[in-house]
């Protein structure tokens, strides 16, 4: 029984919740900024132009705070591409986890690892940052599991599985080198070869993955010699995917054809990825097969096939319903007609910054703009026609313009509450947004000073 004097502790808040006050404070925020727009029109190639010089100030359309939930739907409805993948993916995934081969690699790993948990962790998360150069890390979210049991093997936390995977794939996917979605649309707008100044993309990647390897590894060790360490110390993930490792399957010869296929089937999205033909229906049709093949590989009845396929299609459901929740933040800014308003702010800004400090300034812009549209394309599309002209007025190349904007929108999205990759990860393995951003704040700093520095020196070689 508590005692009058005992201070009760505060519950850290739910990684829904959190979105839910930040949907509040959007529609806030729809009161305080004047409404503007560009106009726009459709071009030929049926792509959305906007007319840089063409902002004004429109009529005032705030949003009641008290009407966010009823916007629910929409943003689901318009997260539903990610929403689906996310379904397919974990239900083939669902049946390659009940196999026991991921379980049993992990083990492996963690009896061949012992001492050298450092190079574990930088293999696979370099795997990742390779695997995310031309694959949209959303389509990676069912891998969460993996991470965990990798990590749980070698005696460390959710937190560094999270981070293996996904903060491995955020520097392949955030420098942009064959990104389709993001950098392809970005190039199109700015009227660039498509995927060209990739050699310098690639660059990049190279300080982004030591310094993120580093500080994953640095807290995983730190977190195996004194467990109290942990963000995820005292934390309740009953429910989530555990790992028990004395019980933990071995490898076995009947894991060898279910291994093969799932090989196969990355292989194959590797290669569509590099052709620009990874789409959501195709990445959700090979993940369906996978599961399916290997199901039929290991022997299971039809049966045991149906039910580990909802199984794991239901261990997505609450990571979906959190990104459709995100994505009303955006429907929110939309319908109060203040983003135009905000990136005709930032770009009026950049005409008094130092030649120098041009490309950092217009990262800087793309992180705020990134903090209202998390949709990659979405802001290459809403973004891209008004900066591409006032780099042309100052002086900076349109391939810097387009580096500035892939690092803005890709490194930002790991430390935001309503960014789909960040919240399908963590929601996965049931880690408190508090506690990652706690943890994730410190490496985007040191990302921000990589990008800038990078950028700069874009503009000293003339990246163009």
């Amino acid at each position: 029984m508590k005692t009058s004097g005992e201070k009760k502790k505060l519950a850290i808040p739910d990684s829904l919740f959190i979105i839910v006050i930040v949907m509040i404070l959007a529609a806030l925020l729809t009161y305080i900024v004047p409404a503007g727009a560009y106009e726009r029109s459709v071009n030929e190639a049926g792509q959305t132009v906007v007319d840089a010089s063409s902002f004004h100030y429109v009529d005032a359309t705030p949003v009641n705070p008290v009407t966010v939930l009823s916007y629910v739907f929409e943003g689901l409805n318009n997260a539903s591409s990610v929403i689906y993948v996310l379904l397919c993916c974990g239900g083939g995934l669902g049946i390659i986890l009940s196999t026991g081969l991921f379980q049993g690699l992990a083990y492996t790993l963690s009896s061949k690892a012992k001492g050298k948990e450092w190079f574990v962790i930088a293999v696979v998360t370099a795997v990742f940052a390779v695997l995310c150069v031309p694959i949209n890390l959303n389509f990676f979210i069912p891998f969460a599991p993996l991470g965990l049991l990798i990590a749980a093997s070698m005696g460390m936390d959710a937190i560094v599985g999270v981070s293996i995977i996904m903060l491995g794939g955020a520097v392949g996917f955030s420098c942009g080198a064959m990104n389709i979605s993001n950098t392809g649309t970005a190039q199109q707008v700015a009227e660039l070869p498509l995927l060209s100044g990739m050699g310098y993309r690639l660059f990049c990647m190279i300080p982004f993955l030591i310094v993120t390897i580093l500080y994953i590894v640095r807290y995983a060790y730190k977190v195996k010699a004194d467990p109290t360490k942990s963000y995820m110390y005292g934390v309740d993930t009953s429910g989530t995917n555990s790992f028990d490792l004395d019980n933990a399957p071995k490898l076995e010869k009947k894991h060898l054809l279910p291994g093969i296929i799932m090989a196969v089937g990355l292989v194959y999205m590797i290669y569509i990825a590099s052709q620009g033909k990874l789409t959501n229906p195709a990445m959700s049709s090979i993940f369906l097969y996978m599961g399916l093949l290997v199901g039929i590989a290991y022997r299971m009845t039809p049966n045991e096939i149906c039910r580990e396929f909802m199984k794991g299609a239901k261990s997505m459901c609450s990571t979906s319903m959190m990104i459709g929740f995100a994505y009303v933040i955006s429907v929110i800014l939309t319908n109060g007609n203040i983003l135009d308003t905000i990136v005709n702010g930032l770009s009026n800004m950049l005409m008094h910054v130092p030649t120098l400090l041009q490309a950092p300034a217009m990262y800087i812009s793309h992180v705020i703009i990134n903090l209202f549209v998390t949709s990659g394309s979405g802001q290459a599309a809403t973004t891209m026609p008004i900066f591409v002209p006032v780099a042309d007025l100052i002086g900076m190349s349109r391939q810097t313009a387009v580096l500035a904007f892939n690092f803005g929108d890709g490194f930002c999205n790991f430390i935001l509450p309503h960014a789909a990759a960040t919240m399908g990860f963590v929601g996965a393995l049931g880690i408190p947004f508090s506690k990652w951003f706690k943890y994730a704040i410190k490496l985007f700093i040191i990302w921000s000073i990589i990008g800038c520095a990078l950028l700069m020196l874009a503009t000293v070689i003339g990246y163009a």
